[in-house]
């Protein structure tokens, strides 16, 4: 009967001891649970690395850096004839390393054409003063280490800076063509006019009247030589009669 008992006091000991061990395992992950739960920061988004910064210009325009615009300037032929019109062409180039805005409004661009070191006309002279004229800043995108190109025929009319014709034709000769945009300006392209239409005019007409006076005088003198020489001859034959 005493060892009956025993045995069940040592079950009844095990099962406390087992609930006990399950209630401190229950209890402890309850509590970790919780502080897993409570208090923990959201995961940090990853932030993009900044992007490398476009070519800026002026004020961060997106405009291509100081010195990296060219100018180069060409013509269409290296000689003309007198009857012919040259074309005049600008090529604005983009030599940065990225695509850039270059502007290339026409108040920027002139043209200029020299003879012996003197300039004879520029696409300044003619200029339009309307303030609604097209022209202004006129911004493109350049590719990068590429260029643009524009053109213009030139009339071969001498003018003066207020636009007034000041002679009929250019004389023949060398002459040079220089381009210029903004503060940039090109290497002179050389060009060659052959004909001056002034080289087919007739002669001075003073020159010849003066010609001709002198023709004039040439046969009164051999009129008046010759008047002489028959009036010696008449009175030598009347001498010879009266004898």
């Amino acid at each position: 009967m005493f060892r009956r008992r025993r045995i069940i006091v040592a079950v009844l000991a095990i099962i406390v001891a087992a609930v006990l061990t399950l209630g401190v395992v229950l209890a402890v992950q309850a509590i970790q649970s919780v502080r897993e739960g409570v208090g923990s920061p959201p995961p940090v988004a990853e932030s993009p690395e900044p992007s490398a910064p476009g070519p800026v210009g002026d004020a961060g325009s997106g405009g291509c850096p100081p010195d990296t615009t060219r100018v180069a300037a060409s013509t269409d032929e290296d000689e003309y004839e007198d009857d012919e019109e040259p074309v005049l062409t600008i090529e604005v180039k983009n030599t940065h390393s990225a695509d850039c805005l270059i502007d290339v409004g026409t108040e920027r661009q002139e043209f200029v054409i020299e003879h012996e070191g003197d300039t004879v006309w520029s696409s300044r002279y003619c200029e339009s003063t309307d303030e609604d004229a097209e022209g202004g800043s006129n911004p493109l995108v350049f590719p990068a280490q590429s260029g643009k190109k524009t053109s213009l025929d030139w009339p071969r009319v001498p003018v003066d800076e207020s636009c007034r014709q000041t002679a009929e034709a250019f004389p023949a000769g060398q002459y040079e063509l220089i381009v210029k945009l903004g503060d940039e300006e090109s290497e002179p392209a050389p060009f060659t006019l052959k004909g001056d239409p002034a080289d087919d005019a007739t002669d001075d007409p003073g020159d010849d009247a003066g010609a001709d006076a002198g023709a004039g005088e040439a046969e009164g003198d051999a009129a008046g030589e010759g008047d002489g020489a028959a009036g010696e001859d008449a009175a030598e034959a009347e001498d010879e009669a009266a004898d």
